[in-house]
């Protein structure tokens, strides 16, 4: 059974590779696509929710010229200047959802909001050459030849730029109302849900009052989010994910506004399809290394299903692949399915806890 698709013109532009048109979706609440360069995902469904005297931005994109061009036209088709923002919350800490905030902010002097356990911890190293060189060497761990370790880890270009994407100034946890529009009178609030696995602080938000759900990342279409085990990330990422999939599971009547590809109905509907996917990927993870001599992280990834194939992965699809075979490893591993290959990533020490646990750095995806 398919979900019922509601962004068609998105569809048609995703299945032609051009770019979607913004759309007034409901009184208010517009759809603006801002471009991802150089990533298959090709752009970022930002959204805009207008109220009065106050303007909400939820995933502002990634920051470029071209970028901000394109955001600042989606807000004056909705009759707002950038100026005029008041309120900014990205569903996580990724660059094609954070890294406008700034410039957004900077602009209009609005505050930038994320979810309680998303956090930073760039400061647990203090060189980004040498954290560098520690991810290598975790590529090596992991099985990867000697040739490609260097294109499966960390850059120092990619440590530093995350030195510069926003901090949150307020957080939002389960249960809280998005500090906007008729939410201060305590009337039609935006609920939050966190929904941790692809980031251990993704949260998504619930407008119950139009039956509608951002679900940024977490809900998508066609694909299946990457799940990845990452520095300092999450010890049983896709255990979490499973966990936030059923926690959403809403009425199939609301519509879902994912951060890409394009608008469907039956949110509860494709979170089963997405549990049941992750869980057949786990399998096909088991089974692969079951039957390996020496299994590696590598080796396993090399033996499993990809869209496009595994030798047509390079760089940062080829990295994601590593880590998503990571996840499901280790996730076995607690599950006592698998034993003896190495999954092991760094572990920072200070780490602040919040009410979902460990508040960690998580890398761009």
């Amino acid at each position: 059974m398919a979900v019922e698709v509601t962004g068609t013109a998105q569809r048609e532009a995703w299945l032609a590779k051009a770019f979607p048109p913004v759309e007034r979706l409901d009184d208010g609440l517009w759809s603006v696509p801002i471009p991802f360069p150089g990533n298959p995902m090709r752009y970022t469904l930002s959204y805009v929710l207008v109220e009065g005297d106050e303007c909400l931005v939820v995933d502002p994109g990634f920051d470029s010229d071209e970028g901000w061009g394109h955001l600042t036209a989606g807000l004056g088709a909705a009759g707002i200047g950038a100026g005029e923002v008041t309120c900014i919350i990205a569903t996580h800490f990724h660059t094609d959802h954070l890294g406008m905030a700034c410039r957004l902010s900077r602009v209009s002097g609005a505050p930038i909001g994320l979810g309680e356990a998303e956090r930073r911890y760039l400061s647990v190293y203090e060189d980004a050459r040498e954290e560098v060189e520690l991810d290598r060497e975790r590529m090596r761990r992991w099985g990867v030849p000697e040739s490609r370790v260097a294109e499966g880890a960390m850059t120092v270009k990619g440590l530093e730029h995350l030195r510069g994407l926003a901090d949150a100034d307020f957080r939002l946890a389960s249960g809280d109302a998005v500090p906007f529009g008729a939410a201060l009178s305590g009337h039609d609030p935006i609920r939050v849900i966190e929904t941790p696995g692809h980031t251990p602080g993704h949260l998504c938000l619930e407008l119950a009052n139009r039956a509608v759900f951002l679900s940024g990342d977490h809900l998508l279409p066609r694909i299946t989010p990457n799940v990845s085990l990452e520095i300092r990330g999450d010890p049983d990422p896709v255990g979490s994910y499973v966990r936030s999939l059923q926690r959403v599971e809403l009425a199939d009547h609301y519509e879902v506004l994912p951060a890409h590809e394009y608008r469907f109905r039956g949110p509860g509907l494709r979170a089963r399809q997405l549990r049941v996917a992750t869980e057949e990927r786990s399998r096909q993870v088991r089974e692969a290394a079951s039957v390996q001599r020496d299994p590696t992280v590598y080796s396993v990834a090399r033996d499993i299903s990809w869209s496009r194939g595994f030798d047509s992965l390079h760089r940062l699809q080829f990295r994601l692949a590593l880590s998503e075979t990571a996840a499901h490893l280790q996730h076995l591993a607690l599950l006592g399915l698998v034993t003896g290959i190495d999954t092991v990533v760094q572990q920072p020490t200070g780490v602040e806890h919040s009410r979902n646990g460990p508040a960690v750095l998580v890398e761009c995806t």
